[in-house]
This record gives structure tokens, sequence and C-alpha cells, in this order.
């Protein structure tokens, strides 16, 4: 039996995050450690709310926490514009609120540095929402960066941005948090909205196709999904998972990229340094190409 690859999931659902999480937990290679929330999407109690109905629909036993409710320096955002009010494109009763999956009594940077510290080998952090909580987990735990095998992050662009003319929104959340966790030296992957934009957009065939599954979990992500897709057709975070579990299907190069803390316009900015002569080592990879075909059905054989 292949061993299987410890994962911390950090998120803040959200359509696309609970649609990562239902790749995930199909994905029999991966073994999810804690589920951990962060406002972004939405604020902290729907984001926390909505992991548990998701875990719950789903039947996953694993740890839940709460985390960091608003940014670490500038005010909170959030997305309702495109996720809705309630983070589900304003169909989150088709969840079973019977079913909210248990919550830990630890919030989200003591469960990522307990996983942490207790694993006996590596662990993978998937991380698809604003990164608060991860930047808080180095800034007073540093010694735990050995501990991270790969941190695979939904942020930031190498092209076009969407909050703002270059800022992404996971990144311009807390372009504080992105910052420093771009310079953590932790090896990683980055799919950003240059390549999500371009490779990992869902079209009415694809949303009928997850219709014609019929199963309860594929019903209420066709349903999600739909209210969703009106408004951005792209799956960002789920290229995130698929970065650890399939990188067969997507091409990477590694790259210099770092985070604008501040500005006016420029505030969460993500930038590559390509000067031939004086930038920096890379710090990353980042995600360029992504077979888009291969990426729906993977995205379709989880339901």
């Amino acid at each position: 039996m292949t061993k299987k690859i410890p994962v911390i999931i950090d998120c803040d659902p959200g359509v696309d995050d609970a649609l990562a999480l239902m790749l995930a937990n199909a994905k029999e290679e991966l073994d999810i450690k804690a589920i951990t929330t962060v406002a972004g999407n939405v604020g902290i109690e729907y984001t926390t709310k909505n992991a548990r109905l998701v875990a719950g629909l789903l039947e996953m036993d694993t740890v839940i926490a709460r985390g960091a409710g608003s940014a670490l320096l500038v005010p909170q955002i959030v997305a309702s514009n495109t996720h809705g009010e309630d983070g589900f494109g304003g169909v989150g009763e088709l969840f079973n609120e019977n079913d909210l999956a248990e919550l830990s009594e630890k919030n989200a940077v003591e469960t990522i540095a307990e996983t942490l510290r207790e694993s006996e080998e590596k662990v993978t952090i998937i991380a698809v929402g604003p990164l608060t909580n991860i930047a808080t987990v180095f800034l007073i735990y540093p010694e735990l960066k050995e501990k991270v095998e790969v941190l695979s992050i939904m942020g930031g662009s190498t092209t076009v941005g969407n909050r703002t003319a270059k800022g992404e929104f996971n990144f311009l959340v807390d372009p504080h948090a992105a910052h420093i966790v771009m310079n953590l030296g932790i090896p990683i992957i980055l799919a950003g909205l240059n390549v999500t934009l371009k490779d990992a957009y869902v079209v009415d065939e694809d949303v009928e196709k997850m219709r014609a599954i019929n199963t309860r979990v594929s019903n209420v992500a066709t349903e999600i999904l739909i209210a969703y897709k009106n408004e951005d057709p792209a799956l960002h975070d789920p290229v995130s998972v698929l970065a650890i579990t399939n990188p067969e299907i997507m091409v990477m190069e590694d790259m210099y990229v770092n985070v604008e803390p501040s500005g006016l316009f420029s505030g969460g900015m993500s930038f590559t340094d390509e000067r031939p002569h004086r930038k920096p080592p890379n710090n990353c990879k980042v995600i360029v190409s992504i077979d888009r075909e291969k990426f729906i059905d993977e995205l379709l054989a989880a339901f």
C-alpha cells in the first residue's frame, strides 16, 4: 500500500474551497490531518460553519479548527458578491445542519503547530485562503518550518488580478501575511490567477456532467457551483489539491515571486523578478499551465 501524504488544509469556504475539500477527501493518497479556517470569502463565522458542513456531508473524520477572523494589519474584506452572503451562493440550505462536524476547542494556529510538531514525517499544507493563519504559525514557531514538506498555495498572479487590477483576492485580503509566507524559505507551489483563469474554468457541459453523477455530494456540489459559476467560472482552489496529487497534469516553472504588502494601487500585488543577472534565488514553483480536460476529469472523479 502506498504511504499516504499527511496534509493540513487551510481554507475559507467559499464554493471553490468546498469543492477543493470534496476533491481532497476523495483522494486516497491524502491523509487529511486537520482543516483550519480563516476569514476571506466570507467572515470567519461562515467559513468555519461551512467547513463543518462540508466535513459533515463527507463524513470526514478529521480535526476542524477556527482560525483568524481578520488580517494581520489591514481591515477585513470579503467576497460575498462572488460567494454569496453565506459563502455558498445563497444555497447553503442544501447542507444538513444536523451533520455539522465537531469543532476543535483549539484554534487554527495551535492546531497547525501541534499537527506539525507531532508528525513523524513532513506535512504538506494546502492553503487556499488568505495566509493569516500560516504566517502566524511560523512567526510564533519558526522552528516548525522544517516540518513542512511543501506549501501548496492558491494565491497571487504573475499576470492579472481580480479584486484589483494586480491584486489577487487571497493575497490582497492579508498582503502582509502573504509577504511573510513567500519569504519563509519553505518549498512553495503557487497556483495563481495566471493559470486558474486560463485553465481551471468550468463550462455548462461540465456542470451537467456533475449533475448526471446524481449522488448527494455531487448534487450539492452542482447547485453551489451553479450559483458561483455565474460570477466566476474558474475553480481556483482545487488546483492546489491537484498540484499535490496530480502534478503530471500541470506545467510548473521555478520562479522568484514576492508580494507588495502595502500601496494605494499595488498592495497585495504579487510580482516576479526575472532580471537575468540581479534577480534573487527562485523561491517557488509557479503553475503556468494545466491540462483542462484532465483537470475536469479529476474533479468529476471525486464524486
